[in-house]
C-alpha cells in the first residue's frame, strides 16, 4: 500500500506537537523529496535535530498506540466498518477528554489521525 495518503497525516502529527525522537528502524519521509521513503539505518552521526531537520517520520501505528499510552488514552476500537454505504477503517480512542474517533481509508491513517485529535486537546474530525 502507497504512504503518500498517509504524509500529509505524518505532517500534521508534527505539526500537533508530536517530537519525533530518532531510533535505528524508524520508517521517514526526506523533506525534500517526498515520495523518498526509507527505514533509518544509519543516522551519519546527525544529531536528533539534525534528523528531525531533514526527515518526516512516518510513526507506525505500533509507535502510534504507544503515543496514546504515553498520553494516558486508551485504543479502545481499531478496525474495518463494512456498511451498505461504506468501507473504512475506524479507530476509538479513550482518553480523559473523553472519547475521540476517526475514519479513513486505511488504519495507519484512521489511527494517526484519532492521535492528532488528542494531541490538539481532542478536536474531533472525521475523513472519510
Amino acid at each position: 500500500m502507497s504512504l503518500l495518503p498517509f504524509l500529509p497525516v505524518a505532517e500534521d502529527l508534527e505539526l500537533a506537537g508530536l517530537i519525533w525522537q530518532p531510533e535505528i528502524g524508524d520508517e521517514v519521509s526526506d523533506r525534500r523529496h517526498r515520495d523518498a521513503v526509507s527505514i533509518l539505518v544509519d543516522p551519519h552521526g546527525m544529531s536528533p535535530g539534525e534528523l528531525r531537520s531533514v526527515y518526516l517520520w512516518l510513526p507506525s501505528v505500533e509507535q502510534m498506540v504507544f503515543q496514546f499510552e504515553a498520553r494516558q488514552a486508551v485504543l479502545f476500537h481499531a478496525g474495518l466498518e463494512i456498511s451498505d454505504e461504506a468501507l473504512y477503517y475506524k479507530t476509538v480512542i479513550k482518553s480523559q477528554l473523553g472519547p475521540i474517533e476517526s475514519r479513513a481509508e486505511s488504519l495507519r491513517v484512521s489511527v494517526g489521525m484519532a492521535l492528532r485529535s488528542l494531541l490538539l486537546n481532542g478536536h474531533v474530525e472525521q475523513v472519510n
